[in-house]
């Protein structure tokens, strides 16, 4: 089976996220968003010239399945360790060092399926303020180690939550993120975030990134998510439609909602 290295490298972060290996002799990945899993199968695809099959589960969510020892040794050839994972650590290609490109691909996938964007609001005194996150999960701390150096590489400012969470916190990381990464094309924020599910990760970043020079195009966005106000503002934001009416600014640099008009880097 031929399979060159840089498409290989181009599947691995799918595997490393929602996917896996399963008895060394099959491929998957797994999700509720059928976005990724075409992509997924587009990667697979270019790697392998064979894209697997899907399986519906009961609970809405999708398997794509690739069997065949000679698919996962050639993952395993990129990323040494990834057979006895998590028993071991993986060990990312050097590639990702080298080819910046790929590295930005590698950070894209891996943010896509399991990461993404975040904004909430803090709290200093009588003032709200908010706190914008560009993030990627993962429990081993392995990986996260390799991750921050990565992103390093492409000059990034990376933190470690300790936990399970690489993010960007920074104004000038998360607006470079926003042109030179972002997220896979129609990729949804998941169930986990009640306030902001179904909307586009993009979408989402870009209205972060604007924020930035207006924080009121997101205050609307901090309802009570079962306001019907506040799914007609995630609607138009779905949709990529201007930005809502909000509320206005008074002297003291207050919003009406409470949310102080300064952005927070």
């Amino acid at each position: 089976m031929e399979c060159d290295r840089r498409s290989a490298i181009e599947l691995l972060p799918f595997i490393l996220s929602d996917g896996g290996i399963y008895r060394g002799k099959e491929l998957y990945f797994t999700t509720t968003d059928t976005a990724l899993i075409e992509r997924f199968r587009q990667a697979a695809a270019k790697a392998f010239n064979y894209k697997g099959y899907v399986v519906k589960r009961s609970n809405h969510s999708y398997v794509v399945k690739i069997k065949g020892e000679g698919y996962v040794r050639r993952i395993a050839e990129v990323a040494p360790g990834i057979l006895c994972k998590p028993r071991c650590g993986v060990t990312l290609p050097s590639d990702l060092y080298e080819d910046l490109d790929l590295a930005r691909w590698f950070i894209k996938v891996l943010a896509s399926c399991d990461g993404g964007v975040s904004v909430s609001l803090g709290r200093k005194g009588k003032y709200k303020f908010l706190v914008r996150k560009v993030f990627i999960t993962a429990k081993s701390v392995d990986i996260r180690t390799q991750v921050i150096n990565i992103l390093r590489e492409l000059k990034f400012n990376p933190h470690d939550d300790k936990e399970k969470h690489v993010y960007l916190s920074a104004k000038n990381d998360i607006i470079c993120y926003a042109k030179e990464i972002r997220f896979l094309d129609g990729v949804k924020i998941t169930r986990n975030s009640k306030r902001f599910h179904g909307l586009e990760k993009n979408h989402l970043l870009d209205l972060i990134v604007q924020s930035y020079d207006d924080p009121r195009v997101l205050t609307l966005l901090f309802q009570s998510p079962s306001s019907l106000l506040h799914q007609a503002d995630l609607a138009r934001a779905q949709r990529g439609l201007d930005t809502p009416v909000v509320p206005a600014v008074n002297d003291a640099g207050q919003l009406s909602a409470g949310l102080r008009a300064r952005p927070v880097a």
